[in-house]
């Protein structure tokens, strides 16, 4: 029985580990579509095929798995679609290859609708805590006692006992190595997302920005949709901080950041590139539409009262220059862009430029 037994809680967690794993590498957890959600239906109940074909003997008179364990998990991740395509394949299975569709069979199967009942009340659309699953997990228990009850013989009481208790520590095991994988998958992209941001702003830093840069071309060449980079500079930005202190600078630099967030759209690209200068990615804007925009942020740059620690009011201004792709090739964005906000600056600042 042991060597059974562990065969097929190895199948279980091995599975998951697996498709973890896979699950991370393509898709997003935020990625929570029609598909997604099929897929990860029918990947779970290929799941409990399995483990039904690797039962464990509970005694000479009966044999067991954790079939159910598979819908608990398909609804917690995927939520009620993905329980009922695992719950059909489940059921589907037991009826038509294992024993034939009997009277013993049709009793058997119930458990797994019945599972996914309890999974649906209890899981579906909340948030999955220890006590949830746990609730869950234990009414799959008693359900499956009860129909093991009506199946075997008078006195097999205490195997179906063993069999809750088994059911109950894996299916805790599950939920605590899914919270783990879950956790450690949170603190990768935690450092993945810091090694992309700049310290101060939090706004993409620059190596981010190369990357984003070069998506953004591959995007467009593909798809034909026009964008911009707009090259943003603080005027005087060394005044503030020779005469106010670095601290007044980074307060400066946070400030200007959050105009930033407040005057674009959340599809817009806004990095720190060093220093005072800041690049913006503005999608779906052309050459003409850019200079409103420009022009916009300027104006409420002028307007603005940045606040140092101290309570003290600054009034600042910017330079910007501006290139668009198709109408600058991708390769000579940044030069062409920064040649626009050099001819701001010669200008006068205070005043937005755009490459031809």
């Amino acid at each position: 029985m042991l060597q059974d037994l562990f065969n097929n809680f190895m199948l279980l967690t091995t599975f998951i580990y697996l498709g973890h794993i896979v699950r991370s590498k393509v898709l997003s957890r935020s990625e929570n579509t029609a598909y997604t959600r099929l897929l990860l239906g029918v990947v779970l109940g290929v799941l409990g095929v399995l483990l039904m074909n690797y039962t464990f003997p509970l005694s000479s008179r009966a044999v067991a798995d954790f079939r159910q364990l598979p819908i608990l998990i398909s609804i917690s991740l995927g939520g009620g679609v993905s329980g009922v395509i695992t719950t059909a394949i489940i059921g589907l299975y037991r009826l038509n290859y294992l024993q034939g569709v009997a009277g013993s069979s049709l009793i058997g199967a119930l458990h797994a609708p019945i599972t996914l009942l309890c999974g649906l009340i209890i899981l579906r659309g909340k948030t999955i805590t220890f006590k949830r699953w746990l609730v869950a997990l234990v009414l799959s228990a008693l359900n499956t006692g009860i129909l093991l009850s009506i199946l075997l013989e008078p006195g097999s009481w205490k195997d179906i006992a063993v069999y809750m208790l088994l059911l109950l520590i894996a299916g805790i095991f599950i939920y605590l190595m899914i919270s783990h994988l879950r956790k450690a998958e949170d603190s990768v992209q935690m450092m993945e997302e810091a090694a992309n941001r700049d310290f101060l702003t939090s706004l993409f830093n620059s190596r981010a920005f190369e990357v984003i840069i070069e998506q953004k071309i591959a995007v467009a060449k593909r798809d034909h949709i026009p964008f911009t980079l707009l090259i943003v500079d603080i005027d005087y930005f060394k005044h503030v901080n020779d005469t106010y202190g670095h601290p007044a600078g980074d307060a400066v630099l946070r400030q200007f950041a959050d105009v930033l967030r407040e005057t674009f759209r959340p599809g817009d690209q806004i990095s720190r590139k060093g220093g005072e200068e800041f690049f913006i990615l503005v999608d779906r804007c052309s050459a003409l539409q850019i200079t409103a925009i420009a022009e916009r942020l300027r104006s409420t740059v002028e307007q603005h009262r940045f606040i140092l620690d101290d309570g003290e009011e600054l009034q600042l201004t910017i330079s910007a220059g501006s290139a668009t792709y198709p109408d600058i090739p991708g390769e000579q964005l940044v030069t062409k862009a920064d040649q626009a906000l050099y001819q701001a600056k010669e200008a006068g600042r205070n005043r937005v430029y755009r490459a031809e």
